[in-house]
């Protein structure tokens, strides 16, 4: 498992994506100066792919946390935010460019925890799905799910008409 970056046609094309990194809620667009070609790692969850950012500050436990920060109790560390995924719907918006991380020792530590990291993933997506479905604001307004991107995605994650 590698992290890669987005192309910037993703951006493109994809014009609102509330709660997602680097786009701004307020006017409704991208942060043109912000968005810099995340590194992001894909996983496959029933047949859709998304994109996990790798993100510097987290401070939830929706997260694989590849190095911690120990200065800062409030911020858990830096690694894979699964609350900020992107639903991929083509390739074309993953390039072949390999995304290094400032830390190297903490990239190295995404290997061998493909199966660990989709477990994960695939574990907060169901959640989601079943405390929309039960109109779980308990889970909904957690610190996990409160600003998930997963609200853009219902038609495809089979929620659509949900409570």
């Amino acid at each position: 498992m590698e992290l890669k970056k987005l192309d910037q046609s993703f951006y493109t094309d994809h014009p609102r994506i509330e709660q997602a990194l680097d786009f701004d809620m307020q006017s409704g667009t991208w942060t043109g100066n912000k968005v810099r070609g995340h590194g992001i790692v894909t996983i496959d969850v029933n047949g859709l792919l998304f994109a996990i950012p790798a993100r510097t500050n987290i401070k939830h436990n929706a997260a694989f946390i590849l190095q911690i920060n120990r200065s800062d109790r409030q911020v858990k560390g830096m690694g894979l935010d699964y609350s900020k995924s992107l639903l991929i719907s083509d390739l074309k918006y993953v390039t072949s460019d390999v995304f290094v991380l400032s830390d190297k020792a903490a990239g190295k530590k995404l290997i061998g925890k493909e199966q660990h990291i989709t477990n994960q993933f695939t574990k907060y997506v169901e959640k989601y799905i079943s405390a929309i479905r039960k109109n779980d604001l308990f889970v909904l307004n957690s610190f996990d799910y409160r600003h998930t991107t997963l609200i853009n995605y219902h038609k495809e994650l089979g929620i659509e008409n949900s409570k």
